[in-house]
């Protein structure tokens, strides 16, 4: 079985985005979505997922809503609360119609200067009444203005980590929209954001806290593992944990789409650190001129690393998947 841990609903019927666009249009008067979509529009908006997962083998996928358009900065706390309740209810509808190949991973309604206890409510509706498995958090719900959020090692966000404790449910931090015009969104601001949230959890006491807590780094850790004694040494010269131990307190998924990326995040973390993913469909839904596969394509990838055992690939592919979104298992009774 394969797992893909980080897909998003990027292709949802155009309903969804009229709603946005209303919203955006009339900040000051939110109001609740009244989506009319079928069953059938929703199939239909589901054709390509399947169909890239019957092509590269890929059996179920954690789905989650089109991260950049989270959009956590665009007006108040209310308007948030409501573009996510709507994204939510459909990533719950979808999984409802293929509880075999979708396992549904929720947003959380953030808002910038909104403190976490306030999330925790859609938090544990998607978790006990829609059956998520899992959220994503943005570590930077103002899209890099003011008012600036804590650092993830702050205590400041202990609510949250509580609460995903007593739910048994992981988180995956995932940048939104940015509004910095000098950093390109998905190249640029995701993978500095996922970097820096690493940097801030391992040299924090959050896993000494919450040592049950689960929580996963997107593609790969941004540029850790490459700057791997930059961070070994920081660790040293400040008096932390040793950096080669903290990072196997949180896990890594492996949406980086080349050979030698994922062969040395998968030596820096350890097999039973990583994830396998491809945030389909993604920043790189196109062809590699070089190959004729869509960048995303990444099982050939991946089966061509040699020296990963049997009980290796299982680990990455399915049991640590399994292991961190101990939900899934129910879901596969």
């Amino acid at each position: 079985m394969i797992i893909d841990a980080h897909t998003h609903y990027t292709t949802a019927p155009p309903q969804l985005q009229a709603y946005r666009g209303r919203q955006i249009i009339d900040l000051a008067r939110p109001a609740r979505a009244k989506l009319q979509i079928s069953d059938e529009q929703l199939e239909r908006s589901m054709e390509g997922q399947f169909k890239r997962m019957a092509e590269a083998g890929i059996d179920r996928l954690l789905f989650s809503p089109q991260a950049s358009a989270m959009g956590h900065h665009f007006g108040s706390p209310l308007v948030s609360r409501y573009w996510t309740e709507a994204c939510n209810e459909l990533i719950a509808r979808v999984a409802r119609l293929w509880p075999d190949k979708i396992s549904p991973v929720c947003q959380l309604p953030q808002s910038p200067g909104v403190a976490p206890k306030e999330w925790l409510d859609e938090l544990e509706r998607c978790v006990k009444d829609l059956a998520f498995v899992g959220c994503n958090v943005n570590p930077d719900p103002a899209g890099g203005r003011e008012p600036l959020t804590p650092s993830l090692g702050d205590e400041w966000w202990y609510p949250l980590w509580q609460k995903m404790v007593e739910l048994d449910v992981p988180c995956t931090v995932h940048a939104s929209s940015s509004q910095n015009p000098a950093m390109h969104l998905t190249n640029s601001y995701y993978i500095a954001q996922h970097h820096s949230a690493a940097v801030e959890l391992l040299k924090s006491n959050v896993f000494k806290d919450f040592p049950k807590l689960k929580i996963i780094i997107p593609h790969g850790g941004g540029a850790i593992p490459y700057q791997w004694n930059r961070h070994r040494g920081m660790h040293v010269k400040e008096g932390y944990e040793p950096f080669e131990e903290a990072v196997r307190k949180v896990y890594w998924d492996m949406a980086i789409y080349d050979k030698e990326s994922m062969e040395l995040l998968i030596k820096r973390v350890g097999v039973e650190n990583v994830l396998f993913a491809t945030e389909m469909f993604g920043a790189v839904n196109a062809i590699d001129p070089k190959t004729g596969r869509n960048f995303e394509d990444i099982v050939p990838i991946f089966n061509s690393i040699d020296w990963l055992s049997d009980d290796d690939r299982y680990k990455i592919t399915e049991g640590n998947a399994k292991k961190v979104f101990s939900r899934i298992v129910s879901q596969d009774k």
